[in-house]
């Protein structure tokens, strides 16, 4: 996987991981894109819903509260599939790793799609311990050669900025 820099009307940078699986057959490879030339991709950075499109799927997520005591804390998650949008599965990963690139998530739950609509989390997850806890939704498709998209609170590289700070709490004890 790859992660782009896309530029949002306000010209704020932003990071967007977006992974097209595609094959032929019983073999398939990875390979990364965006947006097809000429419909670019679109992010919210600052505000909520955090929001990454691809070919024709918007993905918008939120997640709540910004910050909260350990034992008194419950991250809840939603994710809304606008558009183009296909039989799959949708994750939700809750995660105090410091990079999406490592350790395993404290949480994660599934939810079956058909179609448009908004989703939850299935059950809240409450932190056991301080930290920053990041969400990450990301939406894959049933079908080989569509599009998967993920949007997500943790940095893509350990000591780096989250591409969506909105969907992390900050938890303290």
């Amino acid at each position: 996987m790859r992660t782009f820099f896309l530029r949002t009307s306000a010209l704020a940078a932003t990071l967007v991981t977006v992974t097209a699986l595609s094959g032929c057959g019983s073999s398939s490879t990875d390979s990364t894109t965006t947006t097809k030339p000429g419909s670019p991709a679109t992010t919210t950075a600052s505000d909520l819903p955090a929001t990454g499109s691809v070919d024709g799927l918007i993905l918008q997520v939120t997640s709540s509260p910004r910050t909260g005591t350990v034992g008194s804390t419950t991250i809840k998650v939603t994710a809304t599939l606008k558009g183009t949008v296909g039989a799959a599965t949708l994750h939700f990963q809750v995660s105090n790793a410091p990079s999406a690139s490592q350790g395993q998530p404290a949480t994660d739950q599934s939810v079956k799609v058909t179609g448009p609509g908004t989703f939850t989390m299935p059950k809240p997850y409450s932190p056991t311990k301080a930290g920053n806890w990041a969400v990450t939704v990301t939406y894959v498709p049933n079908d080989t050669g569509n599009s998967t998209l993920s949007v997500s609170g943790l940095p893509p590289v350990s000591g780096s900025k989250p591409p969506f700070p909105q969907l992390v709490t900050d938890v303290t004890s």
